[in-house]
C-alpha cells in the first residue's frame, strides 16, 4: 500500500497505465478513461473510468475512485513494483503510408532555399526509439509532496519530445515486436540521460515556483503573525523605556529590546525557510518506446546539381517531423544546400558551402 505522502496519485496511475500498454485519455476534471491491456485486464473489465476526486466519483457512479487504501490502487502498486526499472514497449504497425498528401505537407512545412520543389523518390520504415526517463521529484516546503516528472527524448535527434504523450497515448502498444524493421541510428543512453536531466530540472523548478505561488498567501499570513507578535513586545518594552530614568533598568530594557529584535529576525527567517521550496530528483524508471517512422527520401535540384536528403514522417502523430540541422542539432523549417549534398539551417549553411565563382 502507498503512503498518503508518497506520490501524486494521478501521475502514478497514468504512468503505470502507459507502461502497461493501456490507452487512456482525459474524460473530464479528475476523470480518466482507460482501455486496459496486460495484467489488469483479467482483474477488471477492459474499459475503465477512473476518478481521482470523491465528488467526481459521486457524479460518475460507474467510475472507480482511486484513493489511498483502495483495492484498485493497491493492485496497481503491486503490479508496478513487478515492472522493475526498465520496460520496452512497441508501437503497432502504422498501416498505410500517407500517400500524395506527403509531398504537399513537405512543400507547406519545409523550405529548401534556392532549390526546385522536392520529389519523393523512396519511402521506407525503420524502427525508432524514444526513451522515457521518469524521475521522482520530492518537493520539501512547509509540507512534503512527491510527483513524477516525465521526460521523453527522441534518440534519433537527441531532442526532448514534449508532446510525446499526446500522440503515443492513442496507440495500442505491445510488449513484443510485431514487425521486424531495420533499426534507425540512435544516440547513446549517457547523452540522452544528460538531456533528460536538464529538462527534468527545468520542469521541477517550474513546479516548485507554482507551489510557492500557491502558498504565497499562507506565507504572508505567517509573517504577519510574527510581525504582530514582536511589534507588540517591542512596543511594550519601548513604553517601559520611556517611563523610566533608572539607568540600570534602562540598560536591562535595552538588552531585552535587542534580544526581541534578534529573535524576530530569526523567526522571520525560519518562516521563510519553512515555506521555501526545495526539490530533489531521483531517476525512478526507464521506458523505451520503439515505433516505426517513415523515412522519406527526397530529390532536389540546386542549380545544375541533383541533391538528396531524407525527412521523417511520424505515422502516430500524423505529421512530418521538423528536420534537424546536422551541425547545431536544432529543428529548422528552412534548409540551405551547402553544394556538397548536405542541408543545414541558414545560420550554419554558409560555413559549409563550397566555393563557387557564380554563387549567390
Amino acid at each position: 500500500m502507498l503512503s498518503d505522502q508518497a506520490i501524486n496519485l494521478r501521475s502514478f496511475v497514468t504512468t503505470f497505465l502507459g507502461r502497461s500498454g493501456a490507452v487512456f485519455e482525459e474524460a473530464g476534471y479528475e476523470l480518466v478513461e482507460a482501455l486496459l491491456d496486460g495484467e489488469l485486464s483479467p482483474i477488471y473489465k477492459d474499459h475503465l473510468l477512473l476518478a481521482f476526486d470523491s465528488e467526481v466519483a459521486r457524479e460518475n457512479p460507474s467510475a472507480i475512485l482511486v484513493t489511498y487504501g483502495s483495492t484498485f490502487l493497491d493492485e496497481v502498486a503491486r503490479l508496478a513494483a513487478d515492472y522493475g526499472r526498465y520496460t520496452i514497449l512497441y508501437g503497432p504497425d502504422p498501416g498505410s503510408k500517407p500517400g500524395g498528401r506527403l509531398e504537399r505537407e513537405i512543400h507547406d512545412r519545409v523550405e529548401f532555399v534556392r532549390c526546385r520543389p522536392p520529389k519523393v523518390v523512396h519511402q521506407w520504415l525503420e524502427e525508432h526509439s524514444f526513451r522515457g526517463f521518469y524521475f521522482r521529484a520530492v518537493f520539501r516546503s512547509y509540507e512534503r509532496t512527491e510527483d513524477l516528472v516525465a521526460v521523453v527524448v527522441d534518440s534519433h535527434t537527441g531532442l526532448v519530445a514534449p508532446d510525446f504523450a499526446s500522440w503515443w497515448n492513442g496507440a495500442v502498444a505491445t510488449g513484443e515486436l510485431q514487425v521486424a524493421l531495420p533499426r534507425a541510428k540512435a544516440l547513446g543512453w549517457p547523452e540522452l540521460y544528460q538531456t533528460a536531466c536538464q529538462d527534468a530540472e527545468r520542469q521541477a523548478r517550474e513546479r516548485a515556483a507554482a507551489f510557492q505561488a500557491q502558498t504565497k498567501s499562507k506565507l504572508a499570513g505567517e509573517l504577519a503573525k510574527v510581525s504582530g507578535y514582536y511589534a507588540q513586545l517591542t512596543a511594550e518594552i519601548e513604553r517601559k523605556l520611556a517611563a523610566t530614568d533608572d539607568e540600570a533598568k534602562r540598560g536591562r530594557l535595552q538588552k531585552q529590546l535587542e534580544a526581541v529584535q534578534a529573535d524576530r529576525r530569526r523567526r522571520e527567517q525560519d518562516t521563510l525557510e519553512r515555506y521555501a521550496e526545495e526539490v530533489e530528483l531521483y531517476l525512478d524508471h526507464l521506458v523505451e518506446y520503439r515505433l516505426p517512422r517513415l523515412h522519406v527520401r527526397l530529390e532536389l535540384q540546386h542549380r545544375d546539381q541533383i541533391l538528396n536528403t531524407t525527412l521523417l514522417y511520424n505515422p502516430f502523430a500524423h505529421r512530418l517531423e521538423t528536420p534537424v540541422c546536422p551541425l547545431c542539432g536544432q529543428p529548422t523549417t528552412r534548409l540551405v544546400p551547402d553544394g556538397k549534398n548536405g542541408f543545414f539551417c541558414p545560420a550554419h549553411a554558409e560555413n559549409r558551402r563550397s566555393p563557387s565563382p557564380g554563387r549567390d
